[in-house]
């Protein structure tokens, strides 16, 4: 078992895998097939063969695989579904990582595998697309080969099943290969830069930041060595995707540059935020504006779910309570946000450089105290 983009060995073996990728990319030869033999052997070495993750794995795979195939079968021969079976089928998909966050809570239990938050969303965002009639054909290799995608395994980002499929039928030129070759390699490179270099000098000076005043500085040195460690196992997922032909989308877009809150989740862990964005948080505004305590009122059911779709987020992490306060702080947050963005004169100047700068002074300094919620630091009174 091997950390992916964690050591000299895992650069070692992603080398010899991706140079086959590499000459075939390079001769205008489809690269879905080899792909799927490096995903299979990256797999294995990621979970190692003796692990008892396997079991959880296989498990996690036959179930969602099983669950999905039937919802598939179930849906075409329905035109129209019962819209609280389809909030079941979505329920069931969720089920395993559910009950992989509630074990967590003891740690004397061993249940999971590596990468289940990532590879659930996946499954999940299959069921929904399934019940809202995007998806109709499944062939049970290319949703294995998806879901199992290796240089996102362990963290994402998140990808679209039905873009993540145009992307692996295609068959690159030569000259867009390259393309792809150099801005992985570039990737690459700056994942490295992060994750190895910077992240690193930020986890040396978080040892001393215990007690007052220290917290205060811990909180911007956590937030130095999340982001360059997040963003630097990001770019190399990404750059590693793009060798072997993914254009799998980008997770971190200056986020720290972000002029508000809401603006923030358009730049930090982008294809969280969107997948969230676009598989639960209106599936919650238009059930919640349907209820008879929301009806008419179509902004307060949009707050109530906007608070309720980031509470998920932080139990997407994790159902400690760290995390749940860090789901809830960044929901009323966004509520705030949506509030000022609509009754605040002062937002009328938000073209002006002064208020630009002010703005996103302020968004940092929230951004980052939700940081600290979220590392779990214990806050000496």
């Amino acid at each position: 078992m091997i950390e992916e983009y964690g050591s000299l060995y895992w650069f070692y073996i992603l080398t010899l895998v991706s140079l086959p990728a590499i000459l075939i990319g390079l001769l205008e030869k489809p690269l879905r097939p080899y792909t799927r033999v490096a995903t299979v052997v990256m797999v294995v070495l990621l979970i190692g063969w003796t692990s008892g993750q396997w079991l959880w794995l296989v498990g996690f795979l036959v179930f969602e695989l099983t669950l999905i195939k039937l919802w598939l079968r179930f849906r075409l021969g329905h035109e129209h579904v019962d819209p609280w079976i389809a909030r079941l089928a979505a329920a069931a998909a969720t089920a395993p990582l559910v009950v992989v966050k509630a074990a967590n809570l003891f740690p004397t239990l061993s249940i999971g595998f590596l990468g289940v938050s990532y590879l659930s969303f996946r499954a999940i965002q299959v069921v929904l697309e399934t019940t809202d009639g995007l998806i109709t054909a499944l062939p049970l290799g290319d949703l294995t080969f998806f879901i199992l995608f290796f240089p996102t395994l362990a963290s994402g980002p998140i990808d679209r099943f039905r873009r993540f499929e145009q992307d692996a039928d295609r068959v690159w030129t030569r000259d867009e290969y390259v393309y792809l070759l150099g801005r992985g390699l570039g990737m690459l490179l700056l994942g490295a830069v992060y994750k190895f270099v910077l992240a690193a000098w930020f986890t040396t000076q978080l040892d001393w930041a215990v007690g007052w005043p220290q917290t205060l500085a811990y909180m911007y040195l956590y937030t130095g060595r999340l982001f360059f460690d997040f963003a630097g196992y990001s770019a190399m997922a990404v750059g590693t995707s793009y060798i072997f032909g993914i254009r799998t989308p980008p997770n971190f877009r200056l986020p720290f540059a972000s002029e508000s809150i809401k603006d923030f989740w358009t730049r930090w862990h982008i294809t969280l935020s969107f997948w969230l964005r676009d598989y639960l948080y209106t599936r919650m505004a238009m059930f919640f504006m349907r209820m008879p305590l929301f009806k008419g009122r179509r902004v307060a059911a949009g707050r109530v779910a906007l608070a309720l779709n980031m509470l998920l987020m932080g139990a997407w992490h994790g159902f400690q309570l760290h995390f749940l306060l860090y789901g809830l702080y960044h929901g009323l947050l966004l509520v705030g946000n949506d509030v000022y963005e609509k009754k605040s004169r002062l937002y009328a100047y938000r073209h002006h450089l002064a208020y630009r700068v002010v703005a996103i002074a302020v968004t940092f300094q929230l951004v980052v105290f939700g940081f600290l919620l979220f590392s779990g630091h214990i806050l000496p009174i």
